[in-house]
């Protein structure tokens, strides 16, 4: 007697069923944690975009101070520089290197543009980068660019995180 086709059925039913189970459980463990990639990428995308605006705020009222310091004579100055500049300088580099942190500092496809960018946010805190002819403007300048750049970078970011799961990587 030879074995039929609804035999052969009969027998493999099951073990077809199973393969179908694992193959849909192990595409939802899949979707479901690349699902949550996404949500943790959009957090740091978030929270970096608010210590970009934060830092820019800081760098600003350093740029201000600094400014307004520049002007004063040389030994009100110097004392002024440690009591007022000091804690301007100080708030501003704390929300600078949470940015840093935020960066991969292996080499990838974006150490270039995002080195660029920190180096950028890091001159927003270098006077030697103003031009002292119209520091006001320099600095705004210098400050738009920086802007520019950061923009670009969660433009980047945030294309990645849209791509659907599977073609992420």
């Amino acid at each position: 007697m030879t074995p039929s086709a609804s035999d052969f059925w009969t027998t493999a039913a099951p073990y077809v069923a199973a393969l179908v189970a694992a193959s849909a459980v192990l595409a939802a463990a899949w979707i479901s944690h690349s699902g949550k990639i996404s949500e943790f990428r959009q957090s740091w995308i978030n929270d970096l975009r608010r210590d970009l605006a934060d830092y820019a705020g800081a760098a600003e009222k350093w740029f201000q101070k600094w400014d307004e310091l520049n002007n004063a004579p040389g030994d009100e100055r110097e004392a002024r520089c440690r009591e007022e500049l000091f804690p301007l300088t100080n708030q501003a580099r704390v929300i600078l290197w949470r940015i840093r942190l935020r960066f991969n500092p292996r080499r990838n496809a974006n150490t270039a543009e995002d080195d660029a960018l920190l180096e950028n946010l890091l001159g927003l805190l270098d006077p030697g980068r103003i031009d002292p002819r119209n520091p006001d403007a320099a600095w705004l300048r210098l400050a738009d660019a920086t802007v520019e750049q950061a923009r670009n970078i969660l433009k980047r970011e945030w294309e990645v995180t849209k791509r659907f799961p599977i073609f992420r990587r």
